[in-house]
């Protein structure tokens, strides 16, 4: 290697160790996950299924090893995000029960009238549906 070529790489290299580190910081620091997503979603108005759309997408993309991402692995990555950083999410654990019952409770407040219907619409439609029959809302 020419004695020049070794000159110009010192400098660069001793930039590169002392710079590295915090450069790394910055990029760490902008990590959005999914229950990022599904909770700004949901704090913003979004009943259940968009916000879940959204942050189930935004899961599959992130490539995270050699298999598919399923439906209950991402509900249960969003539940941990949330379980481990409550401070952060407290504004959205009334939502994590949305991600496995389906149900979706939106923000405003309804009146007497509408819950009553609401329930009075639920009861009706379990009772037509056939009895015994479990549905899986992540099966795919």
């Amino acid at each position: 290697m020419p004695i020049g070529i070794k000159r110009n790489f010192l400098p660069i290299s001793i930039i590169c160790l002392v710079c590295g580190p915090t450069l790394g910081l910055k990029i760490n620091a902008a990590v959005t996950n999914g229950a990022d997503i599904y909770c700004f979603m949901r704090n913003g108005g979004n009943t259940h299924e968009p916000s879940w759309e959204a942050a189930y997408q935004f899961i599959k993309n992130k490539k995270q090893g050699l298999f598919k991402t399923s439906p209950k692995q991402a509900a249960t990555l969003i539940v941990e995000e949330v379980v481990q950083d409550p401070e952060k999410y407290e504004d959205c654990i009334n939502y994590l029960g949305d991600l496995y019952t389906g149900d979706s409770s939106s923000i405003g407040v309804n009146s007497d009238k509408e819950l009553e219907n609401e329930v009075n619409s639920l009861i009706e439609s379990k009772e037509k549906s056939p009895k015994g029959k479990i549905i899986d809302r992540y099966d795919y």
